[in-house]
């Protein structure tokens, strides 16, 4: 019951939401609406769920005109592995569906019709999310991954080129064929994913500085620090740790 009320609290709709369910009801195209808020409604749903399963704390959930939204508290400061879990559950909840969609025909609780609406959704949806462009879960899963092997530094900015590389050609091959609304909100989150770089890399240097101890150590040349271990480098016959390295490395943001 505790967790129940939980998830509804984190739960929210916009107006704007709202409005777009009375428009597609005056207008005919409200089944077509709510089979794509089905499969979107499950895609976000089962991060939550991952998010509950890793104890990972959720801020919100919510119902936005062009499907859900989760956000996740201080998700940069979780470990790479939980990140990968939270990202990967959106796209496996797609195998899930197809299961689940086809049960649902052949038992005939959905008819054929809505039955290819929904199949289509959930491939279009599975597809879309898997694009490596941010915050798409494709570009999360790359730099979860990228945290894994190189520099923190180094992985923000080549996840930063892939997704900007990735939305022209993305932009470029639909630009007669795709939702004109779905470019322009990716286009507005490549900008303030650049924009945000450099808090983003300050945040992360601020958690280091607090010299959480790892299991494993790496031995640095530079000032660029790895996320997932502890970080030693040797200076003027001085051995400096995370703390030390970060607190040299904050001065020059701040």
């Amino acid at each position: 019951m505790k967790k129940l009320l939980q998830i509804i609290d984190i739960f929210e709709i916009k107006i704007t939401t709202i409005l777009l369910f009375v428009l597609s009801a005056i207008f005919g195209q409200f089944k077509m609406i709510m089979l794509y808020f089905i499969v979107a409604f499950i895609h976000e749903f089962f991060h939550l769920l991952m998010c509950f399963v890793l104890k990972v704390k959720v801020e919100k959930f919510q119902i936005l005109p062009f499907g859900a939204s989760l956000t996740v508290k201080e998700i940069e400061g979780l470990s790479s592995n939980k990140q990968l879990l939270i990202y990967i559950a959106g796209p496996f909840s797609a195998l899930i569906n197809i299961v689940v969609f086809l049960v649902l025909k052949n038992n005939n609780i959905i008819n054929i019709v809505n039955y290819n609406y929904l199949r289509r959704y959930n491939y279009l949806m599975c597809l879309l999310n898997l694009l490596p462009i941010y915050p798409l879960d494709g570009y999360m899963i790359i730099k979860a991954i990228l945290q894994k092997i190189l520099v923190y530094k180094k992985a923000m900015k080549i996840s930063i080129i892939i997704s900007v590389v990735s939305y022209i050609i993305f932009a470029l091959s639909n630009i007669y064929c795709f939702q004109p609304m779905i470019l322009f909100f990716l286009l507005i989150e490549q900008v303030k994913n650049v924009l945000e770089y450099k808090n983003i890399y300050k945040k992360f240097l601020i958690n280091k500085s607090l010299n959480k101890r790892k299991k494993k150590y790496k031995i640095i040349n530079d000032y660029s620090m790895y996320k997932e271990v502890n970080n030693y480098k040797l200076e003027a016959n001085k051995i400096l740790d995370d703390k030390q390295i970060a607190s040299i490395e904050l001065k020059r943001y701040i």
